[in-house]
């Protein structure tokens, strides 16, 4: 090994050592929103006409945004990414969960086991929102406390066509009511009544439902955006647009109401959980490159990281990170948390983010990153029947398709193309980098995935 990577080894073992120690009294705040891509947070400045994000943006004003994070092009599985650090083909997550299918199983250990493992460490868990992870066996009302979290207030996954945000089934610790409060404003209610009557440390997973359709036009005072009056199926982008909005909005108050001290004890994590649905996207953001598919649109996904961890607030990482996978870690990172024996019989995927938080001046961990989208979801080892995978570096991307059909691959130069629309494998138009770095990602790719 060359004597400056050893140093920095040592040294970010070292930033890792004292950042466990100084923060393992922080609280960590993480939020979710659903179906949320770059192209839609202003303070990305990549899509053409993003819904207001004033609170959102002023967090990377504060913090660290990564340019470059990925998560999985469906909902379910980056949720699971994040609760266990486990790619999608080892937990059989490779879609929505759905009511009669396979889902997170409870031998899986998430966040919230590591932590009730290591009761020294003291930390409350809360989880508020959508958990859309379990099934009618997997504990149905009871899976996130089973799962290990303190406290749940939330929904057990979308809101569905025959409820509203308005008039929806809302669960609270294996109890389950009608709630008539609108779902964006009560989950900050629930997420601002966990912070006030659990004790410190907390970890809290704010998981919005919000702006995943059904999209309705939210109450007035929570957007600007101008709203038609029209059939949201018809012209779906100016609701989402204002559903987007409107949960900024009840962000600020969420923060507001907190207040400065509690904020300053506070780790904030902002993410989206895939890229942004193709009804709502807006060209160079193609539909049929948009969420439920393994290009950028459907899996570079916003992350921003603030809090009173961050060394050099206000600047931004393009290095690579598995979103959703390395938030596992991360958090635990921030905690002070380990993962020892029994707590985690099982490996994972994740590595931790915090490097990029202490040091302005690190240089990337990954050398590539992995996402996934396949069905039906299933235990590990078992066929699908149809997959796309996709890995890159920090250049070039591969994607591989498998269905009943055969397989196919596609292969991108990002640095020049980063709207994936010159295929290099059907236009044959290799350069010796080019050809070696594919060689390389479908050598990535076989020695990942079994």
């Amino acid at each position: 090994m060359q004597i400056s990577a050893l140093i920095g080894r040592i040294t970010t073992s070292a930033l890792l050592l004292a950042a466990s120690i100084a923060v393992a009294q922080d609280n960590v705040l993480i939020i979710i929103a659903d179906d949320v891509g770059v192209d839609m947070v202003g303070c990305y400045q990549e899509g053409p006409d993003p819904a207001p994000t004033p609170v959102i943006d002023a967090l990377a004003q504060r913090g660290v945004l990564f340019r470059n994070a990925w998560a999985n092009p469906a909902c379910s599985p980056t949720r699971s990414h994040i609760q266990t650090g486990r790619y999608g083909f080892r937990t059989g997550l490779g879609m929505v969960v759905s009511p009669n299918g396979w889902a997170l199983q409870q031998q899986e250990s998430t966040v919230a086991d590591i932590f009730n493992s290591q009761p020294s460490l003291g930390i409350t868990t809360g989880f508020i929102g959508k958990w859309h992870l379990s099934n009618l066996q997997t504990g149905s009302y009871m899976a996130p406390n089973l799962q290990g979290y303190d406290v749940f207030m939330g929904t057990m996954g979308n809101i569905p066509n025959w409820q509203t945000f308005f008039n929806y089934e809302r669960v609270e610790n294996g109890v389950a009511a009608i709630s008539t409060t609108y779902a964006t404003t009560e989950q900050v209610d629930d997420a601002l009544d966990f912070m006030q009557n659990a004790p410190e440390p907390w970890v809290c997973y704010l998981a919005f439902n919000t702006p995943h359709a059904a999209y309705h036009k939210p109450p007035s005072h929570l957007f600007t955006t101008d709203v038609p009056n029209v059939d949201p199926r018809l012209v779906p982008r100016p609701f989402y647009k204002a559903m987007l909005e409107s949960m900024d909005t009840e962000m600020g108050r969420l923060f507001s109401s907190m207040g400065f001290l509690a904020l300053r004890r506070t780790n904030v994590i902002f993410m989206g959980d895939n890229g942004t649905p193709g009804e709502v996207s807006m060209s160079p953001f193609e539909a049929e490159h948009a969420k439920l598919t393994p290009y950028e649109g459907g899996v570079n996904v916003p992350l921003i990281i603030t809090g009173p961890i961050i060394e050099s607030p206000g600047r931004e990482v393009s290095a690579l990170v598995s979103g959703g996978t390395d938030l596992f870690q991360t958090v635990l990172d921030l905690m002070g948390a380990s993962i020892a024996q029994p707590a985690l019989a099982i490996p994972t995927d994740s590595v931790s983010m915090l490097p990029y938080l202490l040091d302005p001046q690190q240089e990337p961990i990954r050398e590539t990153v992995f996402a996934e989208y396949f069905g039906p979801n299933s235990p590990s080892g078992f066929g699908s029947s149809f997959t796309a995978r996709t890995v890159r570096n920090d250049r070039y991307k591969l994607i591989e398709f498998l269905d009943l059909g055969g397989h196919r691959y596609e292969f991108y130069d990002l640095q020049s193309d980063p709207f994936e629309k010159f295929d290099l494998v059907s236009r044959r138009l290799w350069t010796v980098p080019a050809r070696a770095a594919y060689l390389a990602l479908r050598n990535e790719l076989k020695n990942l995935v079994p």
